[in-house]
């Protein structure tokens, strides 16, 4: 299995701060990550007391810390000069630092959709709103454009469902309609009400959606996703209000 290694040596030792070591137990930590890739890779002490102190640990006596890494039993010479892991020592830290090789989890922002404009509907949209605003702030603009095209395909859906006319939304074979169909529907249905903003936002989204879904040349940009923000949060906040959501109906409780 790949190993998610720390983008850089300070995030390594933040992810590690907590633990119970000297600052030659971090040292080799160090030497642990930098071989992650390449095992003949090393640092010399100058580098680890460098990179120690720009994570915010003083500076180190350089002359002590290529002592105590010359006489650690876990480190040998790297060519051409610093110190790397043994094999036995290498094996050892894979098991005591593997939780430093999970990814990081992003934190809950409001990047491109509020949160509170979902909150109380369902479990599954609240999920799809995070993972936009997560997949925009990680970069992924495709994953963002295709998250948002989904969350407007339940958000219809669930209009409809609401006034027991979800048929009108499938086609032929019984399914579900993709966007665009969803949409020239929901276009020319004189029974529902949406304002100006939310239909320019549907319309807006739109092009963008099918770029990201299924032109194989087209990768989404973050002024991409900027531009049509605005707009998409309207259509958002607009279909939440024609669905009329009703609080879930909580599982039974097993007794057993």
């Amino acid at each position: 299995m790949t190993k998610h290694v720390p983008n850089s040596p300070v995030e390594f030792l933040r992810r590690i701060a907590s633990r119970p070591m000297t600052i030659l137990d971090r040292a080799v930590g160090l030497l642990w990550l930098r071989g992650v890739s390449d095992r003949t890779q090393g640092h010399t002490a100058r580098e680890l007391a460098d990179i120690l102190h720009s994570a915010g640990y003083p500076e180190q006596n350089v002359s002590r810390l290529d002592r105590g890494l010359k006489e650690d039993r876990r480190t040998v010479r790297a060519r051409p000069h610093g110190w790397r892991l043994t094999p036995q020592a290498r094996e050892v830290l894979d098991g005591e630092f593997a939780f430093a090789t999970i990814p990081a989890p992003l934190p809950h922002t409001d990047s491109v959709l509020p949160k509170d404009i979902v909150r109380g509907t369902r479990g599954y949209i609240e999920r799809v709103v995070e993972q936009i605003n997560k997949s925009f702030d990680a970069e992924l603009y495709d994953c963002t454009a295709v998250m948002c095209r989904r969350l407007l395909e339940t958000l219809v859906i669930e209009v409809y469902e609401n006034q027991g006319r979800a048929n009108d939304l499938k086609g032929g074979d019984g399914h579900f309609m993709m966007l665009s169909g969803l949409l020239d529907v929901f276009d020319k249905d004189k029974t529902i009400h949406m304002g100006r903003g939310g239909m320019a936002g549907l319309r807006g989204f739109k092009a963008l959606g099918d770029l990201s879904a299924h032109n194989r040349r087209f990768n989404a940009r973050r002024t991409d996703i900027e531009r049509i923000r605005d707009g998409l949060r309207i259509a958002v906040e607009e279909l939440v209000h024609l669905a009329h959501f009703k609080p879930a109906t909580p599982e039974p409780v097993s007794n057993g």
